[in-house]
């Protein structure tokens, strides 16, 4: 187990680092030029719908967990209890990894750097890697894996990242390669946590 946990671990961080490098490639003109047409092809009505999404998503990413985190302590049922802070805590070290990158690398939102990209959203601190993918991926991940796994919340988790995802992309603050880098930031925090709960705690449901 501890080998298999430093293996993802360095492979998750691998991946991060190798889009890292995507990003100072050609590639990013591209980006550009899907962004700026996705913003083309908006009306007013779903950039608002968009919006909504961007802006209150986390009251769901966070509001999930929380309950399970608190149903698990009111119904004394301590693995639910235990999965629902793994998530949450998951989400915290997905933020602080994704702030600590971008304070590092400092890249720029599209809408800083072409004149074709509208700003329809805040833009905080720097554009690599989201932090709302992030906090939305090790939300849903984990929400399917330890908590509730069936296959209607699995399609539904799946369909709630994407939209979360497309909606940062349409509105000008992230890049494709910022929402894939928020993904495995997401990925990386949750597994960790999990990794850590299972070498110094007591066993939850079942693996990664």
């Amino acid at each position: 187990m501890k080998k298999k946990f430093w293996l993802i671990t360095l492979l998750l961080i691998a991946v991060l680092g190798a889009l890292c490098l995507l990003r100072l490639s050609t590639f990013k003109q591209n980006e550009q030029d899907i962004i700026a047409s996705l913003q083309a092809m908006q009306s007013s009505g779903s950039v608002k719908f968009f919006q909504i999404i961007s802006d209150y998503g986390k009251y769901i990413n966070l509001g999930i967990p929380v309950i399970f985190l608190f149903t698990g302590i009111i119904t004394k049922r301590k693995v639910i209890a235990r999965n629902a802070l793994i998530i949450l805590l998951g989400m915290a070290l997905s933020g602080i990894i994704a702030q600590s990158i971008k304070r590092t690398i400092k890249e720029p939102r599209p809408y800083e750097v072409d004149t074709r990209i509208t700003q329809w959203s805040v833009g905080g601190s720097n554009s690599f890697p989201s932090g709302h993918t992030a906090e939305v991926s090790a939300a849903m991940i984990g929400i399917t894996v330890l908590l509730y796994r069936t296959p209607v919340t699995i399609v539904l988790c799946i369909l709630w990242t994407l939209l979360m995802m497309l909606s940062r992309i349409v509105l000008g603050v992230h890049n494709f390669t910022d929402i894939a880098g928020g993904f495995v930031t997401g990925c990386l925090g949750l597994f960790v946590v999990y990794g850590l709960f299972e070498r110094f705690g007591k066993g939850g449901r079942e693996p990664l």
